[in-house]
């Protein structure tokens, strides 16, 4: 930046310049770095800061820390000052300054995002008591089950919603005692999962109850913002490698929506919840003990849709099974599909359609496994490719967002012959805050699935018809130029899905929900029968290799 007179930082429009040098502030420059540049930038400029003393140094920096121990020095009753500040905003939004911690409450009501990133690795957390101290993680846990996963960078919304995806409005009576304090009565919401909600983030979470922690400490008036630098995630020694990003890979989210498969994502979330709840009692097909486990008849790592159908086997024998189709499985697909019911996603149609005739064993059907997993790991590629033409709201098209506008219920749920079944699946409309927290789940997810898989470097992968990849990227990427109506909202999901942090700004995500289009939309679908003409390419080479040595093996083995 270039050097301002030291007496003045205004330019000649009159307009404030700030340094955007991250080293100016002791940092080192890296992305995250880059980013609380910017937070400071936007805070320090924002209306309700109006009048801080000492807000910019005469060189142009924010003067972003005022401690109270400094000796000597121009700013060497900064920290005094801002407090009368804090003080006359504290009258001046009503908050008596007489009471107790009236300086934080006055510095939470007034930020304007309610979220901020962490100076030290860049992760953006809710400035509120939204998050899980250790002894409520050891209540969920007891409730739950040690494999009911759960972090300490998921906000409790979160952990709820996850819990009602899994387990169904039955968990809602547990939360009554897992959220119980000494000071809070949770009410009774018999089986209503919205109001459970709805009544967490306008009132449990505002009266900050002693199982929670806020993602930031209050600091004024230390601190500009009125907020500690580092944030809940590096409050204390940083645990490398387990960012919050990395946590929330290992909920059951990542592993259902990583593949992009087609299908009712939310009834199917809800019949895995059942499997563990109203049908743990019930046999498993494999003869093995203890509760059964909803394997996915047609696997989402193949392709195959995620539906609202499973087969019960034991832990141990779903675990073995891993992503390989047996006989059984390819059978009971075919016959599915003849009731017209659709079992693969888009992308694994053509090559499904052009083999499940040829397995009659239990080597072809491995066989045929194989295959589709190649097939599967080139359509990851192309959805991936998109990234690089920002076919962003084309992309949030594909994920069939609008599952989440409806409740289900299964009538009549029962199993027969180790496969559930139910007489008519129950749809009641919604239009909630849940529905939009499930919506920025399955972006969140499965943008970041595509965005893992651009990054590294995939050794399986092998580019099947590359010209016309190619082709079809170009031709896309030409007809989204010219016929889009959404470039505006590209730009929008952009910013927010891939921003220069490491984290998602969840807050700005759920507003950006509201104006995405769901309904059927004529160039996206233009878009994807390109898609599907590119895949069916990807089919025909795929299947001519049915002889092939890489599909034909005894040591057979996907990985």
């Amino acid at each position: 930046m270039e050097k301002k007179n030291p007496k003045s930082y205004l330019d000649n429009s009159r307009k404030l310049i700030i340094s955007e040098d991250p080293a100016d502030y002791g940092s080192k420059g890296e992305n995250w770095a880059v980013e609380f540049v910017k937070y400071m930038k936007e805070i320090v400029s924002h209306p309700v800061y109006k009048g801080m003393p000492d807000a910019i140094k005469e060189d142009g920096k924010v003067q972003w820390e005022a401690p109270s121990n400094r000796s000597g020095g121009k700013y060497q009753f900064t920290h005094q000052k801002r407090r009368e500040w804090w003080q006359n905003k504290a009258k001046e939004v009503g908050i008596d300054i007489n009471s107790d911690k009236w300086i934080s409450k006055t510095a939470k009501l007034i930020h304007p995002t309610k979220e901020k990133p962490c100076k030290r690795c860049g992760q953006t957390l809710r400035i509120a008591y939204t998050y899980p101290k250790k002894n409520l993680i050891k209540r969920i846990h007891k409730e739950f089950g040690e494999e009911f996963e759960v972090s300490a960078l998921e906000t409790i919304t979160e952990i709820v919603q996850k819990a009602l995806d899994i387990l169904g409005n039955e968990c809602i009576v547990s939360f009554q005692r897992i959220l119980k304090t000494s000071h809070i009565d949770v009410p009774n919401f018999e089986n209503d999962s919205d109001s459970l909600l709805l009544w967490i983030e306008d009132e449990y979470i505002p009266s900050e109850p002693s199982v929670l922690s806020p993602g930031v400490m209050s600091n004024a008036p230390d601190r500009f913002d009125g907020f500690h630098s580092f944030n809940l995630c590096c409050r204390g020694k940083a645990d490398k490698g387990r960012s919050a990003d990395n946590l929330k890979t290992y909920t059951t989210d990542r592993r259902v929506f990583e593949f992009w498969s087609e299908g009712d994502w939310v009834a199917a979330d809800r019949l895995m919840g059942l499997v563990r709840t109203i049908l743990k009692n019930e046999p498993c097909a494999d003869g093995g003990d203890g509760a059964p486990t909803a394997d996915h008849i047609g696997p989402l790592s193949l392709g195959f849709c995620h539906r609202p159908q499973f087969r019960l086997l034991s832990k141990e024998a779903n675990s073995a099974k891993n992503n390989r189709m047996t006989l059984e499985d390819v059978n009971d697909l075919i016959s599915t599909e003849s009731h017209g019911i659709q079992v693969a996603s888009w992308y694994a149609i053509p090559l499904w359609n052009l083999r499940k005739g040829s397995v009659d064993d239990k080597e072809k059907a491995l066989r045929l496994s194989k295959m589709l997993r190649d097939n599967q790991r080139n359509a990851m590629f192309l959805l991936s490719s998109l990234l690089d033409i920002k076919a962003f709201t084309f992309l949030t098209y594909l994920l069939e967002l609008s599952f989440a506008n409806y409740k289900i219920d299964f009538k009549n749920l029962r199993v027969d012959n180790f496969i559930t079944n139910y007489d008519k699946l129950v749809k009641v409309e919604r239009n909630t805050k849940y529905s939009t927290e499930q919506k920025s789940r399955r972006i969140r997810v499965g943008f970041e699935a595509l965005r893992s898989y651009r990054k590294k470097e995939n050794r399986h992968l092998q580019i099947i018809a590359e010209e016309s990849l190619t082709k079809c990227i170009k031709s896309v990427s030409e007809l989204l130029n010219v016929k889009n109506p959404y470039s505006k909202m590209d730009k929008q999901i952009e910013e927010i899905i891939f921003p220069k942090i490491g984290s998602i700004p969840e807050m700005k995500l759920r507003e950006l929900i509201k104006d995405i289009p769901t309904d059927e939309i004529e160039i996206f679908e233009e878009v994807v029968i390109l898609l599907k003409n590119h895949m069916s390419n990807v089919a025909k080479i795929i299947s001519q290799k049915w002889d092939d040595d890489r599909y034909v093996r005894n040591n057979f083995d996907l990985e």
